[in-house]
């Protein structure tokens, strides 16, 4: 069994393929943290714990036959996208890929391609009809294949059976769609498909579903019946499934300018999607606070078949629609950033157009956990004022 904390990268993990503007400091492209047009920032995956079950954080790794919900997170300057906006103006379309254990995201797709869009078949839901345990072969999903939606901003897959992931393969999920009023994802799925060149308009975000945990894979196919000398080595004890990180608390002292003797603001605590009021100018510090208890240990396999402990480590990301940020990134429990209302370099503007500044903070462990919260302020005065 191949090790499952083979993972890419964050800014890799979350796969945009999309030309969306996210490079650093190219001559003509925004900064890394700036939110300059329509975004994707993660995409969050929610295994749905059967009824009455209360569990402290979401799991993101989820077993066969067991279904998985996809958020994605974009954001343009006016702050986050809600999912009526999603759908009706991104017109997303999810496409699902067995991804073999030696692959990174877009391995899938990549390989796959060219396919005809009138060949991807929609994703058929599980179906054990005819299998017959005792002989070893487990059934087999197409793949690529296109994910059935009712909620396209929001979409729900449930995870077949396939002998992939008892190899440690996992599912590469793609998100296509497209920018408001720019092509369409039509164009821009027939682009991905025949291996085109997309037009600039054209969005488009990969995410791994991990299928896991192995050793709970390897048990499944057990009660299945299939025989043990059809199934690789599992360690002793099945560890707990990948889960969602938690945000515990935001809190901002605002300052009214940038000197450190500048006078207080006041400081607040601003629930997701909060508006506070602050004039221009003003100095924020903030500290983003999650718990290092979610950290969790994994087991790693070797190529001798060895297991080893990992322990997950946090990965944070800053965004911004307007002002100067101290930096985009971070990756301790107790995250800290000055924030200041401001125009920066690459803003066009001396205050907000909409009044609305938004930050957006994107939490991550380095597996598939992943979770977010924003807040606004209403910037008051201009540097005109002289404040």
């Amino acid at each position: 069994m191949n090790p499952r904390a083979h993972r890419l990268a964050p800014v890799v993990r979350l796969g945009l393929l999309g030309l969306v503007g996210v490079a650093a400091c190219a001559d003509g492209l925004p900064v890394v943290e700036r939110i300059a047009s329509v975004r994707p920032l993660a995409v969050r995956v929610d295994v749905e714990d059967p009824p009455g079950t209360d569990p402290v954080m979401t799991r993101a790794e989820a077993l066969p036959l067991e279904t998985a919900v996809l958020t994605p997170l974009f954001a343009d300057p006016g702050g986050p996208i809600a999912a009526d906006r999603i759908t009706a103006e991104i017109e997303p379309v999810w496409i699902a890929c067995n991804l073999q254990p030696t692959q990174g995201l877009l391995g899938c797709i990549s390989e796959a391609v060219p396919v005809a869009v009138d060949d991807l078949v929609d994703c058929p839901p599980p179906d054990l009809t005819g299998f017959d345990p005792s002989s070893g072969e487990l059934p087999t999903q197409p793949s690529p294949c296109r994910i059935p939606a009712d909620d396209p901003a929001r979409p729900s897959y449930t995870v077949p059976i396939d002998p992939t992931y008892l190899l440690g393969g996992d599912i590469e999920v793609t998100m296509v769609g497209h920018r408001p009023d720019e092509t369409s994802t039509a164009a821009c799925l027939e682009a991905l498909l025949g291996g085109g060149n997309p037009d600039d308009g054209c969005l488009y975000v990969t995410q791994r579903l991990a299928v896991g945990p192995d050793a709970a894979l390897l048990e499944l196919a057990e009660q299945f019946g299939v025989p043990d000398s059809a199934l690789p080595p599992g360690p002793d004890e099945v560890p707990d499934a990948d889960r969602n990180p938690r945000i515990t608390e935001i809190r901002v002292a605002a300052f009214e300018g940038e000197a450190d003797d500048a006078p207080s603001l006041g400081t607040f605590v601003p629930a997701a999607g909060e508006v506070i009021e602050l004039p221009w100018g003003a100095r924020l510090e903030i500290e983003a606070e999650a718990s290092p208890d979610d950290l969790q240990t994994y087991l790693v396999v070797g190529d001798a078949g060895d297991f080893s402990e990992r322990t997950e480590f946090f990965e944070g990301s800053w965004f911004v629609t307007w002002g100067a940020l101290l930096a985009p990134n971070s990756d301790d429990p107790l995250s800290q950033n000055t924030w200041t209302l401001e125009a920066a370099d690459q803003d066009e503007t001396d205050v907000p157009e909409t009044g609305l500044a938004t930050l957006v903070y994107v939490l991550r462990d380095d597996r598939q956990g992943v979770t977010w919260t924003h807040f606004q302020v209403r910037v008051t005065g201009s540097p005109d004022d002289g404040t």
